[in-house]
């Protein structure tokens, strides 16, 4: 990843920054109004920062594009594998019911042109696709309980049914999460993991004892094969090394701020 030409708190993918039909972007913590633990940036709706600093954080953003925060489709988030289709009866929604149709949904896909499809993050993976031949988008959230359930999967599946899209035709971008050195989970989520078929064989097994072993696992590699897997080209992948714990200069990590931590946005966007 790199910063973008004009924002240095803003990350791109090279890979899709080649891409003439969308824009994308990564926040980092830098460059908003928040404070304390949420300095600055914090995209968060559901931390206990100010509603208010949040509010101006996203407008802040939204300046950046020349576009309204309304623009920007940002679910809440529960850790599950539902997939949503932002589309026309979507976008006619009022606030309300659209804030109520995006209650548990962990990845969108869309076809309409100029409005972000965004996934908040502060140390799961964010995952976002685009379909260059038919010109579809998704942005997944894939921590461990969606990755474990193939958020990934479903929403490859989904872009298949609504847009004919073949991950053949596809472009990935994995974004700055918790590295492997940083991500240890106990034996239930590694069995959990074996049990839906991932293969963990490279995990780093700690084993203080036979029942409170720690693994110590890749996410963003996890979610790398699962695209090899489906079919997207691996030169069409781009996988960010780059950790939220250890970076603390640059992102929020839950892990390391525990409860007070803030949320970097990702977001995809088809132009008009």
């Amino acid at each position: 990843m790199k910063p973008h030409p004009l924002y240095d708190n803003l990350l791109l993918f090279d890979l899709l920054d080649r891409e003439e039909n969308i824009l994308h972007f990564t926040t980092t913590r830098t460059g908003g109004v928040s404070v304390g633990a949420y300095s600055s940036f914090n995209m968060g709706n559901f931390s206990d920062d100010s509603p208010l600093h949040i509010r101006e954080n996203r407008e802040i953003l939204a300046r950046m594009f020349y576009m309204e925060a309304s623009r920007f489709i940002v679910p809440h988030q529960t850790h599950g594998t539902r997939v949503l289709t932002v589309d026309g009866n979507f976008l006619r929604l009022d606030r309300a019911t659209a804030i109520e149709t995006l209650y548990g949904v962990d990845a969108t896909v869309t076809g309409e042109e100029n409005i972000f499809l965004c996934i908040t993050t502060a140390d799961c993976v964010p995952v976002i696709l685009l379909d260059r031949r038919n010109r579809a988008i998704a942005a997944i959230h894939a921590g461990w309980r969606g990755t474990a359930g193939r958020i990934t999967e479903k929403t490859v599946r989904e872009m298949h049914r609504q847009f004919g899209s073949s991950p053949g035709d596809m472009i990935a971008g994995i974004g700055p999460a918790v590295g492997a050195s940083r991500y240890e989970v106990g034996t239930e989520v590694a069995n959990l993991f074996h049990e839906q078929g991932f293969d963990l064989s490279d995990a780093t097994l700690f084993p203080e004892s036979e029942r409170n072993a720690k693994y110590r696992v890749d996410l963003k590699e996890i979610n790398r094969r699962e695209l090899i897997r489906l079919g997207v080209p691996e030169n069409r992948i781009e996988k960010s090394d780059l950790c939220t714990f250890d970076r603390d200069d640059l992102f929020f990590s839950a892990r390391r701020q525990t409860v007070h931590s803030g949320r970097m946005l990702t977001g995809i966007m088809i132009k008009r």
